[in-house]
C-alpha cells in the first residue's frame, strides 16, 4: 500500500531494503517480502508503470557501502527512465473531473433556487 501511495504522490521510484533472508531477527518478514515483490512488480506493470521503478534489495545494517551502491545504481536507473508522470497525471485528471462535477452540481442548485 505504501509503495502505490508513493507512486501516486509522484515518486519516480521506490526502493525497499531489508535484511538478507535468513539473517534477520524478524524471522520470516523478508521471506514474505520476496513473495510480495513478485506481486508488486506485476501490479505496477498492470497499471502501466515500468517495473524497474520499484526495487527491493537485501542489505544488512553493517553494509553501508553496499547500501550506498544500491541507492546510486537505482537513482541512475531512474534518471534513465525519466520522471514518473503516469499516476500523477491520472490523479490530476481525476481531480479535474471532480472539480467539474462539483461545478455542475453548484450550477444545478443555483438554477433550482430560481
Amino acid at each position: 500500500m505504501y509503495i502505490l501511495s508513493a507512486f501516486n504522490k509522484g515518486a519516480d521510484g521506490v526502493l525497499v531494503s531489508g535484511c538478507h533472508p535468513g539473517d534477520c531477527h524478524y524471522m520470516e518478514g523478508n521471506f514474505l517480502s520476496r513473495r510480495k515483490l513478485y506481486l508488486v512488480r506485476n501490479l505496477l506493470q498492470f497499471i502501466g508503470l515500468e517495473s524497474d521503478r520499484f526495487r527491493m534489495s537485501w542489505v544488512s545494517a553493517a553494509e553501508g557501502a553496499k547500501f550506498a551502491e544500491v541507492v546510486e545504481e537505482f537513482v541512475s536507473d531512474l534518471r534513465t527512465l525519466g520522471p514518473q508522470n503516469r499516476l500523477a497525471a491520472q490523479r490530476r485528471t481525476n481531480a479535474a473531473g471532480a472539480e467539474g462535477a462539483e461545478a455542475v452540481r453548484t450550477l444545478k442548485a443555483t438554477k433550482a433556487k430560481r
